[in-house]
């Protein structure tokens, strides 16, 4: 017994819709990354911790994968199970690639930040001392 997309439950439809939203601020967040745009990367974060909040919060579990049978009689379409197996798999390959650019990022940010902390010992320290002048004496 197949159901269409307008007889699934709303709450399949919309946890389908929180799983691709998430994947999306995922996207943009790497984007931003990229670009080096920090007002945009900390929107994304947001929009990332509400989606995780509301998916952690609904208490809908995906049936095991194959109990098609078990599905179909919880009221789950099988090709919405895929649907949302696809979407998951989607966005654990999006949070690899999510992870190890914030990893490479850090790296990153603190190679900059051991160059600046090294070479500016010393900076600001003061008034620089005026520059001394010397003159030249010879004797014959």
């Amino acid at each position: 017994m197949s159901m269409s997309d307008a007889t699934r439950r709303p709450e399949q439809v919309e946890h389908l819709a929180q799983v691709n939203a998430l994947s999306q601020a995922v996207r943009s967040a790497i984007s931003a990354i990229e670009k080096n745009d920090l007002k945009r990367f900390e929107i994304q974060l947001s929009v990332q911790e509400r989606i995780c909040n509301q998916l952690s919060g609904a208490q809908w579990m995906l049936p095991a994968p194959g109990s098609e049978k078990a599905a179909e009689a919880e009221g789950f379409d099988a090709q919405f199970v895929l649907e949302i197996r696809q979407a998951y798999v989607t966005l654990a390959q999006l949070n690899l690639v999510y992870s190890s650019l914030l990893r490479r990022t850090r790296r990153s940010f603190g190679l900059i930040a051991a160059l600046y902390r090294g070479h500016g010992v010393g900076y600001d320290r003061g008034a620089a001392l005026p520059p001394q002048h010397r003159t030249w004496e010879c004797e014959v």
